[in-house]
């Protein structure tokens, strides 16, 4: 009985070193940040973003623009003009500067909003791309560089560039199908 277990202790220490060896995992990660900077699609939403924050932050400045004339007229016209009509104008002024900061926190709101939702359309594209590449190339694990905390990650197994090349080919597929 003994030499039989001993049999199997020595066949399992000489043959699992090549057990595992054929079942190597096989894993990456890939940098989702960088794949929403560098991609068309990531680069379109950035675009449209800046657009829509420029076209806010002109109609912000006008407003902002019409305050200071309104400070500044009132700062001119109070030697002139009686106490009342001076707490009249600072009441108007006071009002229009609550409505110009709600203003500003709804637009910083409506653009996280926007960004939000562009993010989450190109992360629901890129697990579609991720899972399919993960079973082509047959990895064991793709985890988020970002998420998963990766402090050090060999560039070898970085597969960034590849699901940037992938989203960009799957997206103008999408395109000209449109």
């Amino acid at each position: 009985m003994k030499n039989i277990i001993l049999i199997i202790a020595i066949f399992t220490m000489l043959f699992l070193p090549f057990t595992l060896r054929s079942q190597t995992q096989n894993i990456v990660y890939v940098d989702l940040q960088r794949v929403m900077l560098e991609s068309e699609k990531g680069k379109e939403a950035k675009k449209a973003l800046t657009g829509e924050a420029d076209r806010l932050k002109k109609n912000l400045d006008g407003k902002q623009e019409e305050l200071q004339k309104m400070k500044d007229a009132i700062e001119k016209q109070s030697a002139t003009i009686t106490p009342d009509a001076r707490a009249e104008k600072e009441k108007q002024y006071q009002n229009k500067l609550k409505d110009y900061q709600r203003l500003y926190n709804d637009y910083q709101g409506e653009l996280q909003q926007k960004d939000m939702e562009f993010t989450q359309k190109i992360i629901k594209d890129l697990e579609e791309i991720v899972k399919n590449m993960g079973e082509k190339e047959k990895y064991t694990l793709i985890l988020e560089k970002n998420q998963a905390g990766i402090l050090y990650g060999a560039s070898t197994i970085d597969i960034t560039t590849k699901v940037i090349n992938l989203y960009n080919e799957a997206s103008k597929k999408q395109t000209i199908k449109k």
